[in-house]
């Protein structure tokens, strides 16, 4: 070990419609097709190591954060590199963004943890090592089924095949590059727990069904930035064919930030959309050619005035960083 201690950042991932592939027993194989878009904010780690017996210390402000899955990191890491056991492990952990609000943060979360153990550890292979250790803890924790397969395409992502994207493993996710701002926003208070949705069997049929459909259209076409529009068709169909839209705040929170954009005439420039599984919504341009930021401005101190917590932050095409 050259190093005690190391840092890294991971940004976050907006899941805008997916399906539920979990029934396999192996981790690696489970996980969804769906599309998202890749986010410039997200979590930071710090990391610092002693020589110890494979004790795990978490330190955190963030609410709804499981400490829990930083135990399931370093014990996943053990598997491959024994020596990690080796040595007690300080986790110090902070977000840009709220956990339980469909922003992908556990899944940034233990993808830099495990950067930041190997880091340390002086191992190499940190990329595709960190991406499987990361995958299965947010399998064991029910925490994401495709956020972590979808971080390591970044910008606007596709996952046509379910699973860890990396050999023997016949996971498949492409993105295509893109960098405009989008806003973000959130009722605090209502967080959720993946878990709720993608372990109960009605809700798996019939958000899976609804997904499959929008997948299947979605890969019919080249993906590319002229995706773009069918991308928000879909979105908006598999938002309404899931349920999702009716459960819970989400359908009078979306009527809320419709009503918004309509008082200040911006809902021909701009789009919501669900982030999966929060309740919480994107705001996206029509346009990706055209984002003036100052609309999103307006919208987010509106939408701030009514109770909503919100931040603007940018399409990432290199979340893992």
């Amino acid at each position: 070990m050259h190093i005690n201690q190391a840092s890294s950042k991971v940004g976050g991932h907006i899941t805008l419609l997916f399906s539920i592939q979990s029934q396999i027993n192996d981790f690696d194989k489970q996980g969804s097709r769906g599309a998202g878009i890749c986010i410039e904010k997200g979590v930071e780690i710090n990391t610092i190591a002693k020589k110890g017996s494979g004790k795990v210390y978490v330190f955190s402000n963030e609410k709804y954060m499981s400490t829990n899955l930083y135990n399931h990191v370093i014990e996943q890491i053990s598997f491959k590199f024994g020596i990690v056991k080796e040595y007690d492990w300080t986790f110090e952990v902070k977000s840009d963004l709220p956990f339980g609000q469909g922003f992908g943060c556990s899944a940034s979360g233990a993808l830099a943890a495990t950067i930041c153990v190997l880091k340390i550890l002086n191992e190499e292979e940190i990329f595709t090592n960190a991406l499987t250790i990361a995958h299965r803890v947010e399998r064991i924790m029910s925490a994401g089924l495709g956020d972590v397969a979808a971080l390591s395409a970044g910008g606007i992502e596709l996952r046509i095949e379910p699973g860890l994207p990396l050999p023997p493993n016949e996971g498949l996710v492409i993105g295509w590059e893109a960098d405009f701002p989008v806003l973000l926003c959130w009722i605090n208070d209502e967080e959720k727990h993946t878990s709720e949705y993608i372990d109960n069997d009605d809700w798996k049929m019939k958000i899976s069904l609804a997904g499959e459909n929008c997948v299947s259209e979605l890969n019919k076409c080249d993906w590319t930035e002229n995706i773009w529009d069918e991308l928000l068709k879909q979105s908006n169909l598999f938002c309404k064919k899931s349920g999702l839209l009716d459960d819970g705040k989400r359908k009078i929170m979306v009527e809320n930030i419709e009503n918004t954009l309509e008082k200040l005439q911006l809902n021909n420039f701009l789009n919501v959309r669900l982030c999966m599984l929060g309740t919480s919504a994107i705001i996206l341009p029509n346009n990706i050619d055209i984002v003036e930021i100052t609309h999103l401005e307006l919208v987010l101190d509106a939408l701030k005035s009514i109770g909503f917590d919100g931040c603007i932050t940018n399409v990432c095409s290199k979340p893992i960083r």
